[in-house]
């Protein structure tokens, strides 16, 4: 039997009006599970239920009914932000790496594994170092990428902090950038869980490389700064470790999980937040403050000009404690040579001298016929590098200066022993002449 043109515009109004009510009432379902999620697991359990009672009156209106997966994500990521005023909080597309505005940006999207997490890294003239992060890795390797920059940043008199395109990461190795720039075991932030009314201490730990307790920090920042970059940032300038210059940042303050739901569809649920222990508090919902409010583009050249000067001075604190030590030494030659020793030690492991300088050092007082001096200063250096000939040579060069044969005839044969065909030719002249004195 045919069916008449009627029947047919009614099975398709019954289809397309079946179809809708599915739709809508799987939308309307989705949104009762985000509501249970919130309530077992939002870090504020006065704002999920506050936010459950706003989708609960526009599940009532119908808001989410007829509305298409981005329609609907973006819609539910709005309505779940208009109460908390949570940045974390996020409601994604499923299967879809879903771009939203900035002020819905998450851990996910600004995180992608096949991406490096380090953008730039320079030594600039003044010797100003300069580190630029993507984000923050959770893994070892990127803990070992953090070793990595640092080691370069050894000699560096001061460091810039590019955090002006960071959009986040994990807290630990946040943590473990931060322990870089300090010496004392503190206590640098919590973060209380209420799901599970957890508290997890983040202390100063120990690193691989050389710390910098002293070095001057500079941290750059944009409205773009989130979670991860924000913790970075308010920590350091919370312990008066680093000037932050820039912009105010994105405020986000809340570790967050992601959870999975009908359709495919995921929620990113804040459960936890991060307390400060000097502050109290956080920089959810304000952002972290600049010290130095400056339009983005320009907190770079800022940084550099503050760092350069700064630089100097900082440079310029390492040498007056050995310049006293000297001048002590030459007026007093009874002055204990341990002093110099634990000087210039400390010099060499924080990358200000090495074994040439040294050297270089001691033969600037034989010039100056302080051949005394230059004889202490070479014995350190010996000390500081026991197997390099060259510092031996150096030392019995300094007993012979003054007169003392032995001395300069037993360090002589050291360096041939060493060095035979290197430094030792030098030495074989020096006895040669010895003897025919």
């Amino acid at each position: 039997m045919k069916q008449t043109v009627l029947q047919k515009s009614m099975v398709l109004i019954i289809f397309l009006f079946a179809t809708a009510l599915h739709f809508a009432q799987s939308n309307n379902d989705i949104v009762k599970q985000v509501q249970s999620l919130l309530e077992e697991n939002y870090i504020f359990l006065d704002k999920a239920k506050e936010t459950n009672m706003h989708l609960e009156a526009l599940i009532k209106k119908g808001v989410f009914n007829n509305k298409s997966s981005i329609d609907f994500a973006n819609l539910m990521t709005k309505e779940l932000q208009k109460i908390t005023k949570d940045k974390h909080l996020y409601f994604s597309l499923p299967n879809s790496k879903q771009v939203l505005e900035k002020t819905t940006t998450t851990l996910g999207q600004s995180l992608n594994r096949y991406d490096p997490m380090l953008r730039g890294l320079q030594l600039w003239e003044s010797n100003i170092g300069y580190i630029d992060l993507a984000f923050f890795g959770g893994s070892t390797k990127h803990r070992n990428e953090v070793d990595a920059v640092m080691k370069v940043m050894e000699i560096a008199d001061a460091i810039i902090i590019d955090m002006r395109r960071n959009g986040g990461g994990f807290p630990r190795t946040v943590n473990y950038l931060c322990s870089y720039f300090f010496n004392e075991k503190l206590l640098l932030n919590t973060i209380y869980s209420r799901a599970n009314n957890h508290t997890e201490e983040f202390w100063v730990t120990d690193v691989k490389g050389i710390k910098r307790p002293e070095v001057p920090v500079y941290i750059l920042t944009s409205d773009f700064t989130f979670s991860g970059a924000e913790d970075l940032s308010y920590t350091m300038q919370s312990r008066g470790r680093a000037v932050i210059i820039g912009e105010v940042t994105g405020g986000g303050a809340h570790p967050t999980e992601a959870f999975s739901l009908d359709k495919g569809f995921r929620i990113g649920i804040p459960f936890a937040r991060t307390i400060n222990p000097i502050t109290k508090t956080n920089w959810e919902g304000v952002g972290v403050q600049p010290d130095i409010k400056i339009e983005a583009d320009n907190a770079l050249e800022k940084a550099k000009e503050l760092a350069k000067a700064k630089a100097i001075k900082y440079r310029a604190s390492f040498f007056k404690p050995l310049e006293e030590i000297l001048t002590d030494l030459e007026s007093k030659q009874d002055t204990n040579e341990n002093n110099l020793h634990a000087q210039l030690d400390f010099l060499v492991k924080a990358n200000k001298m090495d074994e040439e300088e040294i050297n270089n050092l001691g033969y600037s007082y034989i010039r100056e016929n302080k051949p005394q001096t230059a004889l202490s200063i070479f014995k350190s250096n010996t000390l500081l590098f026991p197997n390099s000939a060259n510092t031996w040579d150096s030392l019995a060069e300094g007993y012979f200066t003054l007169n003392n044969k032995e001395k300069a005839i037993l360090y002589y044969n050291k360096v041939i022993k060493m060095d035979p065909e290197g430094v030792g030719e030098n030495a074989r002249e020096m006895l040669n002449m010895i003897e025919k004195l």
